[in-house]
């Protein structure tokens, strides 16, 4: 999902919380929250633990989709080596361009709709259904993989 992330800071700073408090009250890492505020996109859950955090709605915090398209479509055929895809979310519009330049082999743009989505055809090996890893993993073992990060920071 799109996130609003000026009034999201804006918000952060009226109510005097820090990134460090946001991270804090929704179990995400600083890092992710950093990244979320940054390139303006969470997943519904990681938005709806900052809408909480900031004790605001998720409309509150939420930008509009201003491509009037909101279809996203992964389809291929039982056995096939390809998927055709089609995106209208920034991100995956984004992602798909960067994959069509460095691997042009395995990822083809085939359209840019007037609608603004993009459809191309990719590896159906790429395809792939994962549950977020943090809803996985104990407290315990976030706070390892904490421990882990920061002393790679070093």
């Amino acid at each position: 999902m799109r996130l609003n992330s000026r009034k999201v800071t804006q918000i952060m700073a009226d109510k005097a919380i820090s990134e460090s408090d946001v991270a804090h009250c929704t179990g995400l890492s600083p890092a992710s929250v950093r990244w979320i505020l940054n390139n303006g996109f969470a997943s519904y859950d990681a938005m709806e633990r900052i809408a909480d955090a900031l004790e605001v709605t998720m409309q509150d915090i939420a930008a509009p989709d201003i491509s009037g398209s909101v279809e996203n479509v992964i389809d291929f055929i039982k056995d096939s080596d390809r998927a055709t895809v089609t995106f209208s979310q920034g991100r995956f519009k984004s992602r798909i361009e960067q994959l069509a330049k460095s691997r042009p082999d395995e990822c083809r743009i085939v359209a840019r709709n007037e609608d603004g989505s993009l459809c191309a055809q990719i590896p159906v090996k790429w395809v792939k259904i994962s549950p977020p890893r943090e809803m996985q993993l104990t407290d315990e073992q976030r706070r390892e993989i904490g421990k882990r990060l920061a002393k790679s920071k070093e």
